[in-house]
């Protein structure tokens, strides 16, 4: 993961190479310089994970995801773990971290955090989503806590929230967008948009007014309502501060050969794995699985490809219909 931190350290103590060199120094005190520069930058890359949320102050960059356990048993699977992973190579945060009330298990979660990828920040499922008739409303779905969660977490720490089915190509390009835009939203369809990939600022204005909309607006049974259809008209009335990116929450089928155009050249694709049935659930099923766009990105993550360049003509921007 990227430390802004440390580099900016790591790029002061670079500057002692060249001093050596132009004080014709030994050729050991350049080996010195070298190692030095190593193992001090590696060390700053050690206890800048240990450091807390807070402590890493308004300037870090964070990728976050959401579990509340329906299953308090459930694993990190393999899709999971590669989705976390596509984080770490081509979205680069500061910090990886779960927000959730039960602590993965299993290989894989093992895996990340003994190389200190992610950190688990407990917490319990919100509850406020208003009231009606006096009474307060509960939500139907546990995936709606969860994305009452998201709109929680973007507006204190900031940074991209995603399920574990998002995984990131070009994520770059997300960091890019946040320089001149508040918030990052999905679109889906012409009607609604979806919460599985969201991105923003602390102080987005479209964010807040989506989260307060779960307050005032929330509909219990209705699945897409608030996540969907609300974040398609609050997309239009801060139109200014809002980027609609296309190609990442749409269902493409990655069998077919016009799709991988999608897949290669997008920040980042939601494949909603919880609804297909050729499940990827180990390295032998990748390795076995026909190769199509979606199990080439697979590969390519988990044996850290270098991807080329995205195609500068692709365009995946939706300008939302102004009111």
């Amino acid at each position: 993961m990227s430390i802004p931190r440390s580099f900016g350290i790591a790029r002061h103590i670079l500057a002692l190479k060249p001093i050596c060199v132009k004080r014709r120094a030994a050729p050991v005190l350049l080996v010195v310089c070298s190692l030095f520069y190593l193992t001090y930058h590696l060390m700053l890359r050690i206890c800048d994970t240990d450091r807390s949320p807070a402590e890493r102050g308004s300037d870090a960059f964070y990728l976050h995801y959401v579990r509340f356990a329906s299953n308090p048993t459930k694993n990190l699977s393999f899709t999971d773990y590669l989705s976390i992973l596509s984080g770490v190579q081509y979205l680069r945060p500061d910090e990886i971290l779960l927000h959730g009330d039960r602590i993965p298990t299993g290989p894989y979660w093992d895996n990340l955090t003994a190389k200190h990828l992610i950190k688990f920040i407990p917490m319990e499922p919100p509850t406020d989503f208003g009231s009606a008739g006096g009474k307060p409303k509960k939500p139907s779905f546990l995936e709606h806590a969860a994305d009452v969660a998201k709109l929680n977490i973007l507006l204190k720490y900031g940074g991209v929230a995603v399920d574990f089915d998002v995984f990131f190509v070009h994520g770059e390009r997300i960091k890019e967008i946040l320089k001149s835009k508040k918030a990052i939203t999905c679109y889906s369809d012409e009607e609604s948009y979806c919460i599985g990939f969201l991105a923003g600022h602390k102080d987005s204005h479209f964010l807040k007014a989506w989260r307060r909309s779960y307050t005032d607006i929330y509909v219990e049974n209705d699945w897409g309502f608030n996540q969907g259809y609300v974040s398609r008209y609050l997309s239009a009335l801060f139109a200014q501060e809002v980027y609609v990116a296309n190609h990442i929450c749409v269902p493409y089928v990655p069998e077919y050969a016009e799709n991988a155009y999608y897949y290669r050249n997008t920040m980042a694709m939601h494949t909603y794995e919880g609804g297909r049935t050729d499940r990827v659930e180990s390295i032998e099923d990748l390795v076995n699985a026909n190769t199509t766009a979606r199990t080439e990105m697979f590969r390519n993550i988990y044996f850290h490809i270098n991807l080329p360049p995205a195609d500068r003509f692709f365009i995946d921007e939706v300008l939302p219909e102004p009111y």
